[in-house]
């Protein structure tokens, strides 16, 4: 194991767990909603996917698009990833297949996770980068898909954790072009928290272990 956990550390993390099981109906819907229309060919099911998604999940799309364009910035993002369906929907197929989160798997999910993130970057002013809005949107299509939010992000840095002066030594995937920077080193943390989550035989999905992450930064 990476890090000590304490037996008020395991208790803390299955005290979350039921907590979750109480908030999480808005995740199955999500899910369900996803797996209904999983595909990018009908542009008012996109539109719907990231409306919902985004404001479920307080993504800020609207905040970010232009100062000219703010207004239909979230269909302005579902626009591009209509027209870009035609490679998006087999790459979500193809990550969708992977049960773990295994070298390769993860190597696929930062390169789309990247590419898609350089993409909607048109639809922003410039200067956001929307990698929590990709990963949120990925997740519900692929629930292995760790979703990035700046709370986990920030617990996970914390010298108590594993921040990341630590876990470069132990990146278990190498950097490759086209990868967000930041989703790429908050993934590398997020994998050796989630290795101790399964030798400690707390059975954890990723996204329960995305919401231990930010219940304990709350």
């Amino acid at each position: 194991m990476y890090l000590n956990w304490t037996k008020t550390d395991i208790a803390d993390y299955k005290k979350c767990q039921n907590e979750w099981l109480r908030h999480s109906k808005t995740d199955y819907i999500l899910y369900d909603m996803c797996k209904k229309w999983p595909d990018h060919r009908d542009l008012a099911a996109v539109q719907a996917k990231v409306i919902i998604i985004a404001r479920t999940y307080s993504a800020g799309l609207e905040r970010k698009g232009r100062k000219e364009a703010r207004v239909g910035v979230l269909e302005k993002v579902a626009e591009i990833l209509y027209q870009n369906g035609i490679w998006i929907d087999p790459a979500i197929r193809r990550i969708n297949r992977f049960n773990r989160l295994s070298q390769y798997a993860v190597s696929q999910i930062m390169k789309i996770h990247g590419r898609l993130v350089g993409l909607l970057r048109s639809a922003t002013n410039g200067r956001v980068k929307l990698r929590s809005f990709v990963s949120k949107y990925l997740h519900f299509h692929v629930p292995t898909v760790p979703i990035f939010d700046s709370r986990a992000c920030r617990i996970l840095s914390d010298a108590d954790w594993y921040p990341w002066r630590e876990c470069r030594s132990s990146r278990f995937l190498a950097w490759e072009k086209g990868f967000d920077a930041s989703y790429y080193r908050f993934m590398m943390q997020f994998l050796l928290y989630f290795s101790d989550l399964l030798e400690l035989n707390l059975n954890p999905s990723v996204r329960r272990a995305n919401y231990y992450l930010v219940y304990s930064a709350s």
